[in-house]
């Protein structure tokens, strides 16, 4: 077996996904109806060991696309560029939710770094952005605040 790029980030996903998974139930799971504290993680780590078992399984037998047939792909589509700019303003804009959300408020940090990963990411007008980034902050507060009854930072605006 060669061990490629793919194969070595599934497997230290993988492993990731074990330890985050494992570490969750420590928090305690609870039940559908009064979620622990560890319930969502544990779903995240589920879906994320999951994930990746099927990118190991899919990259060990070689039905991934190689290197070899992504360069000869290149001269189709431009799909070797990495967009260094847009990963450092993604990570930028993500890194705003545990900077400040205690502060501002989870459901408003979470939306702004929406709407500026939407911006860099290349959605065109300042519009779509803004509606994505509200009605992904509607959702959250929705899904979370009155269906979970999950208490999420509400900040110094006393905005959830």
């Amino acid at each position: 077996m060669r061990v490629t790029r793919d194969v070595l980030a599934a497997g230290t996903l993988l492993v990731l996904g074990l330890v985050y998974g494992v570490l969750s139930v420590g928090e305690g799971l609870g039940s559908v109806g009064d979620t622990g504290a560890g319930f969502f993680p544990f779903v995240v780590a589920l879906v994320l060991v999951a994930a990746s078992a099927v990118v190991l399984v899919r990259s060990v037998r070689g039905t991934v696309a190689s290197e070899e047939s992504a360069e000869a792909d290149d001269d189709k589509a431009d799909h070797g560029d990495v967009h260094w700019w847009r990963i450092a303003g993604v990570l930028g804009a993500a890194m705003l939710v545990p900077a400040v959300g205690e502060t501002v408020g989870m459901i408003v940090t979470l939306s702004v770094a929406l709407v500026l990963i939407a911006r860099v990411m290349g959605v065109s007008r300042w519009l779509n952005a803004l509606i994505l980034g509200v009605a992904f902050g509607a959702a959250t507060w929705l899904i979370f605040v009155y269906w979970l009854y999950v208490p999420l930072p509400a900040g110094t605006l006393g905005l959830v």
